[in-house]
């Protein structure tokens, strides 16, 4: 076996000491194995493929979430700017484009999975019916 394979090799045993993947005594076994005794070549986790892989997933995440937070904002935005610009004054379309947008930020987190959309969904319905109730009492 040439050599870049045993390098390729060792590091992914070495990520998968590092993450539990296998017991600690499995990896040494491997380990052993694939250097042949030979100690001196220790290869970190971080070189192995699985870890540079999950990096760039997450990397990737990220920027999906950060487009998805972003998009909700100019929704809302779109909303207000369309509420202001052609029915300003009316108090009861302005809670209704409030109460649309939240369960659209409801659906949106039970659909995706997103905790951070239906907490704030969830917060925002709480928010309108309270600022509803103050004003009719």
């Amino acid at each position: 076996m040439n050599a870049q394979r045993k390098k390729i090799i060792m590091a992914e045993i070495n990520y998968w000491k590092q993450n539990k993947l296998l017991p600690e005594h499995y990896c040494n076994f491997l380990i052993t194995l694939y250097s042949q005794g030979d100690l001196e070549q220790e290869i970190s986790a971080t070189d192995a493929v699985l870890s540079k892989e999950k990096k760039k997933i997450n990397t990737r995440v990220i920027f999906i979430q950060f487009l998805y937070i972003l998009i909700a904002f100019a929704v809302l935005g779109m909303s207000l700017k369309l509420w202001t610009f052609f029915f300003t004054g009316k108090m009861m379309l302005l809670v209704g484009l409030l109460i649309m947008n939240c369960l659209l930020w409801l659906l949106a987190g039970r659909l995706l999975k997103l905790l951070y959309f239906t907490i704030s969904g969830a917060a925002g319905l709480v928010l309108i019916v309270i600022f509803i109730m103050r004003t009719v009492i």
